[in-house]
């Protein structure tokens, strides 16, 4: 299942062995089920400057779609989903490209929507819900929405589909990109963290500090870190009243 992180695992799994970005994910949810999440990610000049040759590989080419996607493209995509863009900024942060932005939602639907449209790649299924386990808990966990596809996102697909993966120059053009990358492997740093409104009970993150879990992932565990990586967490209900599906 294609959830909301696959924007998270697209910059820090998909692209693991390449390194050369930083992302932070920070999502905090209130009693209402509604709140706000702040994005970001930047990428090193490596990054950049391969994606201006022209990546030659999927992965990346999605990554430099959300480094150039402007305000007023991300407000178009995710209008009619109760999504507030509060921050929107792109700017070189230390000499890398970077991209900040914050919003508000009213549900982990819109929210997921609203991710799913920032990763650009034409996603349909899914991102993360509030699911009532009828005895006094909620869970976050995975949940397949199975959104309309877009016309884009369907000749997206075709294209895919019909690409020869084994050509070649593109085979060639990939291993000099991943050469080039390899050098700055250290500086990946992947981080999120979500912020639940009751107790914690139990969660799959391998940090919980308070009602907070988080993930991390860098040059010294990226081998092992991607196990866990969507979100499962069980929480108290006590005083809460949140849009929520019945397990």
């Amino acid at each position: 299942m294609k959830t909301l992180l696959k924007i998270s695992l697209l910059v820090a799994l998909a692209t693991m062995m390449t390194g050369c970005l930083q992302m932070h994910m920070d999502t905090e949810l209130k009693k209402d089920g509604s709140g706000t999440m702040e994005m970001t990610m930047s990428l090193s000049q490596v990054v950049s400057d391969v994606l201006a040759e022209g990546a030659g590989d999927d992965d990346l080419e999605d990554i430099g779609k959300i480094m150039q996607m402007s305000e007023k493209e991300l407000k178009e995509k995710v209008k009619g989903h109760d999504i507030k863009i509060k921050k929107f900024s792109t700017d070189k942060i230390d000499g890398k490209e970077s991209i900040h932005v914050v919003m508000e939602f009213k549900d982990l639907e819109g929210m997921s929507y609203a991710m799913s449209q920032i990763q650009g790649s034409g996603e349909s299924e899914g991102g993360m819900a509030i699911m009532d386990l009828g005895n006094g808990q909620y869970a976050l966990r995975p949940y397949s929405y199975n959104w309309p596809v877009t016309e884009e996102a369907e000749e997206e697909v075709i294209e895919e589909e019909s690409m020869d993966d084994m050509d070649p120059e593109k085979m060639q053009k990939q291993m000099e990109m991943m050469g080039k990358l390899m050098g700055a492997m250290g500086e990946l740093e992947f981080s999120m963290k979500i912020t639940v409104p009751g107790d914690i009970i139990t969660s799959n993150a391998p940090v919980v500090e308070g009602r907070t879990s988080i993930w991390t992932i860098n040059s010294s565990n990226m081998m092992t870190a991607g196990g866990d990586m969507e979100p499962d967490i069980v929480f108290s209900s006590k005083g809460l009243k949140m849009k929520a599906i019945k397990e």
